[in-house]
């Protein structure tokens, strides 16, 4: 991404900032209201919401029919409990796997940037500031997520590092922002790579 990429970038960013004043203006709420709703929808984005599309396509495209079952939200679930925990955990592992994903590109990102100089912060900026957009957009759930480590399923942490790690290996081979003139040769050599 250049610097002038980036600075588009940002400034779809703060046109959706300005819009959200507006919302607030309009509306009538306060700043906390409105950054609380923002999160809600971020984090229901990438959650109920994405399952909804995938329950949804499967609907209409293969004529898999979903149902939907109302339980009761008491805490007193019983023998049962364990049933009511395995429903909820495939919605955890979206958002997880996003906020994985993010870390690891800001982390790497910066180590990169220190590694390689002054000219590589820039085309990082763009970057890093997504990434921290969707942090700190996540950064209820990861709160929520973490205070309850006895009853969060191994399985979601699992499978999130599992698809952040594919996600990342993916990413880096197939990397949109390496010029293909610059990128590593590719072709078997043999024994004898200097001389071809």
């Amino acid at each position: 991404v250049s610097n002038y990429g980036s600075i588009i970038f940002i400034s779809l960013f703060l046109c959706i900032i300005a819009t959200g004043v507006l919302e607030m203006q309009w509306g009538r709420i306060g700043i906390d209201d409105w950054w609380r709703n923002e999160q809600f929808w971020v984090i229901g984005g990438v959650s109920s919401h994405l399952f909804a599309l995938f329950q949804g396509l499967l609907k209409v495209l293969a004529g898999v029919d979903t149902s939907f079952t109302v339980t009761s939200k008491g805490g007193d679930d019983g023998e049962f409990a364990e049933l009511y925990v395995f429903k909820w955990t495939s919605m955890l592992i979206p958002p997880l796997t996003l906020l994985i994903i993010n870390i690891i590109g800001t982390v790497s990102g910066i180590s990169s940037a220190i590694n390689n100089g002054y000219d590589s912060w820039g085309p990082l900026f763009g970057k890093f500031f997504f990434a921290f957009w969707v942090i700190v957009h996540l950064y209820p759930f990861l709160k929520g997520l973490m205070g309850k480590q006895n009853r969060t399923p191994t399985i979601v942490v699992v499978w999130s590092i599992l698809l952040a790690s594919i996600f990342s290996l993916v990413w880096v081979r197939i990397n949109p922002f390496l010029s293909r003139s610059t990128g590593p040769v590719l072709e078997i050599c043999g024994l004898d790579c200097e001389n071809n």
